[in-house]
């Protein structure tokens, strides 16, 4: 069974080692099938996550999330919404190992996160942006009941703020090679 909780400022480091020194890196960054978004040093993640996304009083803005199966920790789902419009979120999500992958607990985080987010924060929309090459990502993207979009430019200047479009319009992987996908409304789990 998923669970999700709040991460801890204290957890930033072990947040960074899943996502940049763990089995699953490849999977989403760095040379040779990801040169484009090269897998940031800890000075560089430190400075792009926030402390913000560790605080429970700024929920508002973004957050990282554990991600626990049967109460062991497999890694994050984490929201961003303060380069958004009102009512949009943009979810990530990294798990800390590869045995942790293709076993559904990835899209039933996503699915919890949204709910969260729903229940939480008033959240409708949901963007998530990986990259083209990383079908399995897309595959479970698709399950949580996100779709792609026909033109992704159109897609990401609905979501994002006018002054955050030079900064985060692009996605990690350039327009061209990222994958745009939506979620409108958010799914039950059963």
């Amino acid at each position: 069974m998923i669970t999700l909780r709040p991460a801890r400022l204290d957890e930033k480091v072990k947040t960074y080692q899943w996502l940049c020194l763990s089995d699953t890196t490849p999977m989403h960054m760095g040379a040779p099938h990801f040169p484009e978004n090269p897998v940031p040093s800890w000075a560089q993640f430190d400075a792009d996550f926030a402390a913000f996304y560790y605080l429970p009083e700024y929920k508002q803005k973004g957050a990282v999330l554990i991600i626990l199966q049967d109460g062991i920790e497999i890694g994050c789902v984490c929201y961003t919404m303060f380069h958004l419009k009102p009512g949009f979120a943009e979810l990530d999500i990294w798990l800390s190992k590869k045995e942790f992958c293709g076993n559904g607990w990835g899209t039933e985080a996503i699915i919890k996160g949204m709910e969260q987010l729903e229940n939480d924060l008033h959240v409708t929309r949901c963007l998530i942006r990986p990259s083209e090459a990383n079908r399995q990502a897309i595959r479970a993207y698709e399950k949580a009941g996100f779709y792609h979009v026909a033109d992704k430019q159109k897609t990401v200047t609905e979501f994002l703020l006018p002054e955050y479009m030079h900064v985060y319009g692009d996605g990690d992987y350039g327009m061209e090679k990222t994958a745009v996908l939506v979620r409108d409304g958010l799914p039950k789990l059963k």
